[in-house]
């Protein structure tokens, strides 16, 4: 008996190991029409109850019987895949970029300038952009909105958005048609997959900010000061993960009997961490005041090349010593 569950303005459905019933009754009633259909609405935005992907996956297994009903499932998913991210673009294109100009003057600056900017920021490479996000689960919406409101041509997004809503639409279905006699185990692998997915985006999201961050540095030796002060906080940040994961986990090791750190030796190794990671720490933050006292003042960069190597030797000793502690004693108490 399938469990399933119901959500106000969308079809029942069902995660991990169970699998959508509702779906699987719409496809095989309406064959791979219904899910051209749901890949249109899903582009625009709209609420379809199940992911498109697990919809595509099962659409493969139970509604394509040969290579050619094959061949004709991926052309006619790809076309609706196609006019609907075309239409999310014009809207963008149009009165999105309306509302950006406006929000933009707000702050003293032009659309046109913007958007000038971020286009060569680009280098012109238009097609690649939206043929490579729009093959992408996650982010593929926001690729058709972001090509509107960049006044990407509309020749450059078909060209782009062809290939990728081919190989994002295509390879479900090619898989789900593969492996019909297992397809139920394959949504379940694909929804765990998903759920880590979307649950790194955060996290994938804060590195592509901080690496544009850095990049912005008008000379080598900001970009060397942010990355330096960056990457000070994410080892400190695992250091002290560790720390607490190893004291935590020490006590329960003791008393099953497993090899473990005896406590006058734990100590001293996480004192030392924590003395390293405190040291990574007071780097970030002497470079985040640097920062902040440059951008008061809008002055260049006029640290002495001498001090800022004796303090990226300084770093780097830190970032290793921490690593190697970690290392140690990971290896050699694994129980840790």
């Amino acid at each position: 008996m399938l469990q399933t569950i119901t959500g106000v303005g969308c079809a029942p459905y069902v995660t991990g190991a169970s699998r959508s019933t509702t779906i699987e009754e719409l496809i095989l009633t309406y064959g791979i029409v219904i899910m051209a259909l749901i890949v249109f609405l899903g582009e625009l935005g709209m609420p379809t109850g199940v992911p498109i992907e697990v919809g595509l996956l099962l659409a493969g297994a139970l509604a394509v019987h040969s290579v050619p009903e094959l061949i004709f499932a991926i052309l006619l998913v790809t076309a609706a895949d196609v006019f609907g991210g075309a239409t999310l673009y014009l809207v963008a294109r149009t009165g999105g970029i309306r509302l950006l100009d406006r929000i933009l003057r707000r702050f003293g600056r032009r659309g046109e300038e913007t958007v000038a900017r971020w286009r060569q920021r680009l280098g012109g490479h238009d097609v690649g952009v939206v043929a490579i996000g729009r093959s992408l689960p996650l982010v593929r919406m926001y690729v058709s909105i972001g090509s509107g409101l960049l006044r990407f041509r509309p020749r450059d997004f078909l060209i782009g958005g062809i290939p990728g809503g081919a190989i994002w639409s295509g390879t479900p279905i090619a898989l789900g048609y593969i492996f019909r006699s297992d397809v139920h185990r394959l949504v379940t692998e694909y929804s765990k997959v998903s759920a880590w997915a979307f649950a790194s985006m955060p996290a994938l999201s804060a590195t592509v900010a901080l690496v544009w961050w850095i990049r912005r540095g008008h000379s080598t030796w900001v970009r060397l000061q942010r990355g330096r002060m960056v990457l000070s906080l994410v080892i400190a940040g695992l250091a002290a993960v560790f720390l607490v994961r190893t004291i935590a986990l020490h006590g329960a090791a003791l008393g099953a009997g497993m090899a473990a750190i005896g406590r006058p030796l734990l100590t001293p190794w996480v004192l030392l961490l924590a003395g390293f990671a405190a040291a990574l720490v007071n780097v970030a933050l002497t470079d985040l005041m640097a920062t902040l006292r440059r951008r008061e003042a809008h002055a260049p960069f006029v640290r002495p090349v001498t001090a800022e190597l004796a303090t990226t030797v300084l770093w780097a000793s830190l970032v290793l010593a921490v690593g190697a502690i970690m290392f140690g004693m990971q290896l050699h108490y694994p129980v840790l």
